[in-house]
């Protein structure tokens, strides 16, 4: 196509946008245009920086808090109750049934080892939160227990033979590990299965007799990342620590246009600062809009119930084709923690399934001052335990009640139907005679609801089962 000069004759003019007028004079922006320019594309970044990091930040905080107990490569945190402490905690997800235990682990200086113990499912994530290996019973162990041992990528050494090797592109890596209370028991057994059976120590080092097995439930700690400044300050820091393959050009290429540098100090101006603090403030909008508002094909796990799924698409790496499908990822990372086939795969009696509601039967979001039912249809497909549990949305975690467990479970002695389906109730006050079936909500709190299954069944994948709606009844 021949260009033609008046196309391009109109160059001295004004055009209206959501961030004012931009004008230009022959063709040049004007000085405000300028200003405006710059002041958008850097807080566009900000913004797309908070949202892009959130995996790894995330991961970040689990080190950071779990640090202040814990010494790496040696020591494991252990949740030694099924609801005593967890609730006091701010953290992602945590559940109240799984006597679970955490540790962090360093490869910096050499290949680390993890004993693992057996019938547990656990999982080997790396310092983006990208899963590495099952441990456990979907492991390479199949649930007998095994020796593996993490390598960072650039490790050229020899590893001896007897263990499952693994390599991670990042220094700080997450084990995490959740075992049955009928193995373990609670307390001081809890711990002590945990000290029996799960070891961490490096390469060529016996485990150390003096490591601790630290009971988390005594130790609330908040392990989820900053929302303000600090976000961008931590970030800064843990970039000048982690190896340059730990993060692709383009991640590096964003964090460089907002002023975070390898080997470069974080010093943001008083302009830069307010940006960056205003792109955290969008982006948390963004993200929470992006969970309890989500317009992902494929989020709902029914036509016709407001159940959704973690893992849209069904998998772990959140893929869609050959592209990343960055809203799923967002979806995920902002609410939940642990990233594993075995929680997006189907596996029939095997990994863990879970389900999240945010609204009711007449699609509004859960609120505190309103009682509402659930009603579970009969032969709940999990054949390990289920339960359901109350979350906030703006901690997204559990619920802080007043009570030590802001769930039911197929644990404990609840009220059932004649034929074998379950109400569960969620209000300010307890229904009669459904007590014990009773999650005590907040007036002018929101509220949301996972759904686990343990060893889910096929009719959770085939759909012939499934929960009803949430019904509001006052």
């Amino acid at each position: 196509m021949t260009p033609n000069p008046n196309d391009y004759a109109d160059t001295t003019r004004t055009i209206g946008t959501r961030i004012g007028e931009l004008s230009y004079v022959g063709g040049y922006p004007s000085d405000d245009t300028i200003r405006r320019a710059y002041d958008q594309l850097d807080l566009q970044r900000a913004t797309q920086a908070y949202l892009e990091f959130i995996p790894f930040m995330s991961s970040q905080a689990l080190f950071d808090s779990q640090g202040t107990l814990l010494r790496e490569n040696r020591d494991v945190g252990v949740f030694d109750h099924q609801a005593k402490g967890k609730a006091d905690w701010v953290g992602l997800t945590f559940n109240t049934e799984s006597i679970y235990c955490s540790a962090n682990v360093n490869v910096e200086h050499g290949p680390v080892v993890i004993e693992t113990p057996p019938n547990v499912l656990g999982v080997i994530d790396d310092g983006w939160m990208r899963y590495i290996t099952d441990i456990g019973n979907v492991g390479p162990d199949r649930g007998a227990g095994g020796s593996y041992v993490l390598v960072h990528d650039d490790f050229d050494g020899e590893v001896p033979g007897g263990s499952f090797v693994f390599r991670t592109p990042t220094y700080m890596n997450w084990v995490m590990a959740r075992a049955f209370v009928d193995d373990t028991g609670e307390g001081a057994r809890a711990l002590d299965w945990y000290r029996e059976n799960f070891r961490i120590h490096p390469l060529g080092a016996e485990p150390d007799p003096d490591a601790a097995y630290v009971p988390l439930s005594e130790h609330p700690l908040d392990c989820t990342h900053a929302r303000d400044l600090r976000y961008f300050e931590r970030l800064a820091e843990v970039v000048q620590y982690e190896p340059s393959g730990a993060f692709t050009s383009y991640e590096l290429g964003l964090l460089k246009a907002i002023g975070i540098e390898r080997g470069r100090p974080f010093e943001p101006d008083e302009r830069m600062r307010a940006l960056l603090a205003e792109g955290i403030e969008i982006g948390d909008a963004i993200a929470k809009a992006n969970a309890y508002a989500s317009r992902l094909d494929g989020v709902r796990a029914y036509l016709d119930r407001k159940f959704e799924y973690l893992f849209v698409g069904g998998r772990h790496d959140f893929m869609s084709g050959d592209a990343l499908w960055l809203d799923a990822r967002l979806l995920f990372h902002y609410e939940a923690i642990v990233v594993t086939p075995a929680m997006a795969s189907e596996m029939v009696g095997a990994g863990s399934q879970y389900l999240t509601c945010y609204r009711d039967a007449d699609d509004h979001f859960l609120m505190g001052e309103h009682t509402y039912r659930l009603h579970l249809p009969p032969h709940i497909p999990a054949a390990n335990f289920w339960s359901v549990t109350a979350y906030h949305p703006e901690t997204r975690s559990l619920l802080a009640n007043g009570t030590a467990q802001p769930s039911r479970n197929s644990y404990e002695q609840l009220r059932w139907n004649e034929d074998g389906s379950i109400d569960l109730y969620f209000g300010p006050t307890a229904p009669d005679g459904y007590e014990q079936n009773w999650i005590r909500t907040l007036p002018d709190q929101g509220w949301s609801i996972f759904l686990r299954l343990y060893g889910p069944l096929e009719s959770f994948f085939d759909k012939t089962w499934k929960p009803d709606d949430l019904v509001r009844c006052d």
